[in-house]
């Protein structure tokens, strides 16, 4: 007699071979952006092998986002919103000038947190974090520029009858791929693999907050009745007696 067919099963499979291929990725990853942080840290290579090495850095630093990423999402498929522990949403975002530096060593990249917030307690886990160090990189990515500035405003408000915490990312010199603009993120699944990859990184942003019952959304930032720039903003529950 064959076994009922349990969906769950092959779920289980893909983790534990993500787990694994992303391991090996990571640690080749890592030993070859070790690699090149000797090359920027050696004063005697000429100027071109610099830039060379600075522009290598962020797409190492991208691809090891993206199996990260791909974990994060299967390890918050299954998970209950309300079993969540609470996290400091200010500590990533304290984090984030020297993290995009990291980055991004051939951009010079200004942030300004145009809030008085001290603490945004939401409920979540490390997962957090990831979100919105993944969000800032793309904010970077979709600038053409050397040098980027970049906004972020922290709010407290009411959504789907529980108080949340939003965290809003502008950067008014960036530009949304035709793809998504004035369109759902979701539409993107109906589109080709080869177009899809460019947004890759608001399509897990998307699929984490909303597996940890928040919500993520990216449109194009209003000026004067134009649209110029991007905003990326999270939202997530806010952490009970916090």
């Amino acid at each position: 007699m064959t076994e009922k067919h349990d969906l769950k099963k092959p779920l289980e499979q893909f983790a534990f071979f993500m787990d694994i291929l992303g391991h090996d990725i990571l640690n080749n990853n890592q030993a070859v952006l070790g690699y090149l942080e000797l090359i920027l840290a050696e004063p005697g290579f000429e100027k071109k092998v610099r830039k060379y090495a600075e522009k290598a850095v962020p797409h190492i630093r991208t691809s090891t986002l993206l199996v990260e990423n791909i974990k994060k999402v299967l390890a918050t498929r299954d998970i209950e919103p309300s079993s969540l522990k609470p996290i400091d949403l200010m500590g990533p975002v304290s984090r984030a000038p020297k993290n995009l530096e990291r980055f991004f060593p051939d951009k010079t990249i200004k942030v300004s947190v145009n809030s008085k917030v001290e603490k945004a307690w939401v409920m979540g886990n490390s997962a957090v974090n990831d979100l919105v160090d993944n969000t800032l990189v793309d904010t970077v990515k979709l600038d053409p520029g050397r040098s980027v500035g970049i906004t972020i405003k922290l709010t407290e408000h009411e959504c789907g009858g529980y108080m949340c915490w939003s965290v809003r990312i502008e950067n008014p010199n960036a530009a949304l791929p035709p793809i998504v603009r004035d369109r759902e993120i979701e539409s993107i699944y109906r589109e080709d693999s080869s177009t899809a990859v460019r947004v890759v990184g608001m399509l897990f942003a998307k699929m984490i907050t909303s597996n940890m019952g928040g919500d993520f959304n990216a449109k194009e930032l209003r000026s004067s009745g134009e649209k110029r720039g991007v905003v990326f903003t999270i939202t997530l529950r806010k952490a009970d007696g916090k």
